[in-house]
């Protein structure tokens, strides 16, 4: 049995909600953040962001672990993990070993500067 295509298509789904988010954020940054009407909601979509952020990752992070845990069960014959192995994924931070938390630190910086950089050509 293969995972169902549902959970696919929100997974695709987390991932350009996270991309669009970023550029509005950028765009909301940039642009509307230079009037000082604005100035006093900045926390507000602050906190909006990060939160919806926090919500897309982990979301994803319970695909990703049922995923896992899937393909586990459907492969009864393998070997199992050797013991260093399983050890480097214990220490995790927000669910993400140490390598994917710096791609998705890299992968948000390089939004923030990809979105920062468009909305400079284009203005």
């Amino acid at each position: 049995m293969e995972p169902r295509k549902t959970s696919i298509a929100f997974e695709y789904f987390l991932y350009a909600a996270i991309l669009a988010e970023t550029a509005l954020a950028a765009l909301i940054y940039k642009v509307i953040f230079h009037s000082g009407e604005m100035a006093r909601f900045r926390i507000y979509f602050a906190i909006f962001y990060f939160a919806f952020l926090a919500w897309a990752v982990a979301q994803l992070n319970i695909l990703h672990r049922n995923r896992k845990s899937f393909m586990r069960e459907s492969t009864p014959f393998a070997e199992p993990a050797r013991p260093e192995i399983a050890t480097a994924d214990t220490r995790r931070l927000l669910g993400l070993t140490g390598l994917q938390l710096t791609i998705v630190v890299l992968a948000f910086a390089a939004a923030v500067a990809a979105f920062s950089w468009a909305l400079r050509a284009f203005r």
